[in-house]
């Protein structure tokens, strides 16, 4: 097995200058601190801009990281596109949630929505008051065992950089119900192939990271309602969405979608490139692929 180093790029995040990017930044720093990198942050400038581009509590976050270096780019141009530009093919993308959640009004925005529908890198959405709580716990939706190999890289990469456990979801979609079921993987159960696929998938990269604990459940119910209230006290949900072709151009699933309107967590939407990640092969979050 031969070993390959590449050196990881900044944590870029987005800065709005209207204090919403608090949680945002504190996650990037939080994020470019365990990867050893630095946070490069994006402002994209518009006409409505007053001269001011951080608030002072943001100014004191950056300030409270001595040891994370920072850097500046400004942009200008239509917000969504600007920031597609600005990730390029970076790892991480970080964004803040700047529509005010409440269980009567779930929102989003729509760059947002935008944003993380057409980047490469993988986009984190941070609520705009968030603090690292360390439940050491990260939950992750799988929708479908055929492209879910990128997913579990990045899951088990992470949890094991966190020393998290790791709860892997798949969660088949019956509106009807109000609420999550459990549902037993039997023979001659319809949702058995999926079930038995998954297990695999995760065995698999349970023999690269047997450090990481994990647990694999299989649930009816309203797809984004039961991740959502499954991250209740996680430190991360991840999800996946589709990747870019002639049929997803520019839009994320409704689940994504309605997960990143209602979540309280941060979200992480990993790009899927539509080719079979399978282990051994792990892009690990410090940087350093491992391949056969």
């Amino acid at each position: 097995m031969g070993t390959t180093q590449r050196t990881a790029p900044a944590v870029v995040v987005a800065v709005d200058g209207r204090g919403q990017g608090l949680g945002a930044l504190r996650f990037a720093i939080d994020e470019a601190r365990a990867r050893g990198t630095g946070v490069r942050m994006v402002h994209v400038l518009d006409r409505d801009d007053t001269g001011q581009i951080m608030d002072p509590h943001m100014t004191e976050a950056c300030v409270a990281a001595p040891d994370v270096e920072f850097d500046w780019r400004f942009r200008r141009g239509q917000l969504a596109d600007e920031l597609v530009a600005a990730a390029g093919a970076g790892d991480l993308l970080v964004l803040g949630q700047t529509t005010p959640w409440s269980p009567e009004r779930p929102g989003i925005s729509a760059v947002i929505t935008e944003t993380a529908a057409r980047t490469v890198a993988a986009v984190v959405v941070v609520p705009a008051d968030w603090r690292a709580r360390h439940h050491q716990r990260i939950v992750v939706g799988v929708k479908s065992c055929t492209n879910a190999g990128g997913l579990l890289a990045r899951a088990f990469a992470e949890a094991s950089a966190r020393g998290a456990t790791l709860e892997i979801m798949h969660v088949c979609d019956t509106p009807d119900l109000t609420a999550a079921a459990r549902v037993d993987v039997r023979p001659g159960d319809r949702h058995r192939s999926e079930g038995r696929s998954l297990e695999t998938l995760v065995h698999d990269w349970s023999n690269i990271f047997p450090g990481v604990a994990v647990e694999t459940s299989f649930t009816r119910g309203q797809p984004a309602r039961v991740l959502v209230d499954a991250a209740t006290d996680a430190d991360l949900l991840m999800i996946a969405r589709h990747q870019l072709d002639l049929r997803h151009l520019v839009r994320l699933g409704p689940v994504p979608r309605a997960v990143l309107g209602a979540a309280d967590v941060p979200v992480e939407v990993v790009p899927l490139t539509g080719a079979p990640t399978r282990a051994p092969l792990v892009l690990a979050r410090s940087g350093t692929i491992l391949e056969n």
